[in-house]
């Protein structure tokens, strides 16, 4: 999945800097802060849109929270490490265009699935263009962004075989 600004550009894709070291390390990082601020935005969506159905909707609005949080740290990291480098990182879109509209809990559930997916996707291309603490953090939201799709996966019913590859390409 692919989730898009209003402009119709893509978010949360690989990156394609190439340059220095420094240049290539922004370029990454920015990539991993779209993405991030794509899943807060469908994170938040989702969580809201689901907060009507009350009780059976309780698990996928936790998974939900537990996405927003998870991003606004990985954000919020993601500024610290940019900021490191005397660059500016990218703003959030005012709001994306998500593929479904998370009006039933299979559906919320399924689209959390998808923007992990997509942002683990921006923080495996990211892991190539770094080094040390920033891979690390690279590393480790992947980690973070393939278990939280999984969990979405198994509440929405399906079978532990749908996960998309941690590590696509290895």
């Amino acid at each position: 999945m692919t989730v898009a600004g209003p402009a119709g550009s893509a978010l949360a894709s690989g990156s394609d800097v190439v340059g220095d070291g420094q240049t290539t390390a922004v370029g990454v990082l920015s990539t991993m802060v779209a993405a991030c601020h794509a899943a807060i935005y469908v994170a938040s969506t989702v969580g809201g849109a689901l907060a009507p159905l009350g009780a059976p909707a309780a698990v996928a609005r936790q998974l939900a929270h537990d996405a927003w949080i998870a991003h606004q740290r990985l954000r919020d990291d993601l500024l610290v490490a940019i900021q490191a480098r005397g660059a500016s990182a990218p703003p959030a879109q005012a709001a994306y265009r998500i593929p479904a509209a998370p009006i039933t809990v299979p559906t919320a559930l399924l689209l959390l699935a998808q923007v992990e997916d997509s942002a683990a996707a921006a923080a495996h291309d990211a892991t190539a263009g770094l080094t040390a603490d920033t891979r690390r953090l690279a590393v480790d939201a992947l980690g973070g962004m393939a278990i939280r799709a999984q969990r979405a996966r198994l509440a929405a019913g399906l079978p532990p075989a749908t996960a998309t590859r941690a590590l696509p390409g290895t």
